[in-house]
């Protein structure tokens, strides 16, 4: 066995052990899903998830100094999330406040809560709330006389909810008493699962959120101080809901993450797959429990994914103000350790799913593009660089914003746009075809020219856009489009509408080609 294999195989058993699930338990499809994810790095070493803890303390006492809050309130459930929100706080120089807020809940769990706030140093307070969900309880009766006595899933989700909102409000009473904020105790799977309340589990910081449930929040919770009886608890949510979290989910948790990180990279290559056929494509054919799981997940994100985009905003249908506002916020306010390019970055998925498609096509071919971009500014080809394994379908672009560009540049003729300005078919077609010409490698040019607004120019209304496509050795062809909204709902079906035509584009020449 190499010394890697060795490695592989140690890290195996210790995430065996810290999930709680015993070597052997494993479906032959999780077992071999396991084991490829570990040789892809999705399941880190111990070694690099000390310096992700490392990292997530130092951020921490980065939104601390730069927001000007140092204080924090947090639930202590007798969890290993709680313990270990509580030590990455404390850890990064934050005065942390944990109350244990029993509602006729295991003294066992309040016990567990009550000492991991002695072994992390953390002041403490305690509040049994069950007098009051009680007196709630006893309320709502006279809208629904079943709401405290029914036992079936329904009206027990319904009582958790009621626990988990009261202990909420409680804290986030206490976090404006002492001045401070409510600490989010949700891991990345817990979030993945819908497995938290709306209104009642989050708050204003999130620590653990990017965590997994079954390697990464144990481990570091062992490696932070938090006693062992708590990170070797079975997971619960103490609400009285069900017989443990793994229970309510239908999977272990270690189960769990390894089919999302599975799903994540399925979709990621075959992102118009449909939910029938997961299981094939995933390899599950000889493996019923594996193919339970993933009916038991599916069910479960499609069931709570309003959770995950709550609050569900609408856009206003003529202009974008939510996005000048984040814009504003993050100028001006916003701590620097929160600023990341990522958003700038992305695409919708939709629009990853279709230049997914226009590269797998190009690469049937064996074919290149090159875009020539006037209003959409360069982001057609920076859509398509996000497809993995894109360098092979993409030659370049040419970003040609002033007429002087496009004539420079492209060549489209002075005295074209004299007459006819640069929003004009031909002045499309003559951008598709000098792009081409000045990329020798690319089969496929994708012009764009347009009014992206919000306002009329040289006599086109706003959201006039212009594609040409051209195939090598075929003529060029420009479809004039219309599109409502502001220039971010322009901009993004322009870019729809591109994808769309370059992929047409390939067809049709290779109709011509058979």
């Amino acid at each position: 066995m190499s010394p890697g294999a060795e490695t592989a195989a140690a890290l195996k058993v210790e995430i065996l052990d810290l999930a709680r699930q015993p070597a052997g338990a494993l479906s032959p499809w999780f077992e071999a899903r396991l084991e490829e994810q570990l040789a892809q790095g999705l399941f880190l070493p111990g070694r690099e998830l000390e310096a992700v803890r490392q990292k997530l303390v130092r951020d921490l006492a980065d939104y601390r100094t730069q927001a000007g809050i140092d204080t924090a309130v947090l639930g202590m459930s007798g969890g290993v999330d709680s313990a270990l929100t509580a030590a990455l706080l404390k850890a990064a120089g934050w005065r942390v406040i944990g109350l244990t807020l029993p509602i006729e809940q295991d003294p066992i769990e309040t016990e567990r809560g009550v000492e991991a706030c002695a072994a992390l140093g953390l002041e403490h307070l305690h509040l049994d709330l069950s007098a009051p969900y009680e007196a709630g309880i006893a309320s709502l009766a006279s809208l629904d006389g079943r709401i405290g006595s029914a036992d079936d899933a329904a009206h027990r989700t319904r009582r958790g909810n009621l626990r988990a909102r009261l202990r909420m409000m409680t804290l986030y009473d206490q976090a404006h008493r002492f001045g401070g904020l409510v600490a989010s105790t949700d891991n990345f799977s817990e979030l993945g699962a819908g497995f938290w309340t709306l209104h009642g589990d989050v708050g204003d910081l999130a620590p653990v959120q990017s965590l997994l449930k079954s390697w990464e929040v144990p481990w570091m919770a062992r490696a932070s101080g938090v006693p062992e009886r708590t990170w070797r608890a079975m997971p619960t949510d103490g609400l009285g809901i069900g017989g443990g979290d793994e229970a309510q989910i239908g999977a272990t948790y270690l189960e769990w993450d390894i089919l999302i990180f599975a799903l994540m990279a399925v979709m990621r290559d075959e992102p118009d797959l449909s939910t029938q056929h997961l299981a094939f494509v995933l390899g599950m054919d000889e493996d019923r429990h594996a193919q339970l799981v993933l009916g038991t997940v599916l069910a479960r994100l499609a069931a709570t994914w309003h959770k995950r985009a709550n609050p569900i905003r609408l856009d206003h249908p003529m202009t974008d103000r939510y996005g000048p506002l984040a814009a504003l916020d993050a100028r001006l306010f916003r701590p620097a350790v929160l600023k990341s390019e990522a958003a700038m970055l992305s695409f919708s998925g939709e629009l990853q799913a279709m230049a997914n498609h226009l590269v797998r096509a190009l690469e049937a071919r064996g074919q290149k593009l090159v875009t020539a971009e006037s209003c959409t500014a360069g982001l057609l080809a920076a859509c398509v660089a996000q497809v993995p394994a894109c360098s092979d379908a993409l030659s370049g672009s040419f970003v040609t914003y002033s007429p002087g560009m496009k004539i420079a540049a492209l060549g489209v003729p002075e005295a074209l746009i004299d007459e006819r300005t640069v929003y004009d078919p031909e002045v499309a077609r003559r951008m598709a075809t000098g792009a081409l010409a000045a990329a020798p490698e690319a089969g496929l040019a994708i012009a764009i020219t347009g009014v992206a607004g919000p306002d009329d120019d040289q006599g086109k209304p706003a959201g006039w856009v212009c594609i040409a496509t051209a195939c090598r050795g075929s003529g060029a062809e420009a479809v004039e489009h219309r599109f409502d909204g502001g220039p971010e709902q322009v901009i993004a079906a322009t870019l729809r509408a591109a994808l769309e035509a370059g992929r047409l584009a390939l067809a049709r020449d290779a109709g011509q080609d058979g």
